[in-house]
């Protein structure tokens, strides 16, 4: 008996210290917006933004510190959710002519909305 609480003592250590798998989180591209608006997301996730639009889009971080694109009509490009990165975002080609933009999307580490 001793050695089958062992065996599950063990096993349970060997998951509880395993590294939890980064998840992969889908944005899609549309034409004057961002779907999901928000994207609940942890540290080391990527996210896969896909454009599902028309046109080539750019994709900018509010702070500049990042930018995606031009990602083609149905292409696809990826960014790695890491400590510090900008989690604002902004279609280029939104710019108004105030400085602001148009279509903007968000990632955010806190929990989702329960519907």
């Amino acid at each position: 008996m001793k050695r089958v609480i062992s065996a599950v003592a063990t096993v349970a250590t060997l998951f509880a210290a395993s590294p939890v798998a980064a998840a992969e989180h889908m944005i899609l591209i549309l034409e004057d917006a961002y779907f999901p608006q928000v994207t609940y997301l942890e540290r080391g996730d990527t996210v896969r933004f896909v454009n599902a639009s028309g046109t080539a889009h750019n994709i900018i971080a509010k702070n500049d510190s990042w930018e995606i694109g031009p990602i083609a009509i149905d292409g696809e490009a990826t960014l790695l959710v890491e400590d510090g990165v900008q989690k604002t975002f902004y279609d280029v080609s939104s710019a108004g002519e105030n400085g602001g933009y148009s279509v903007t999307g968000q990632m955010s580490y806190s929990s989702a909305p329960l519907q």
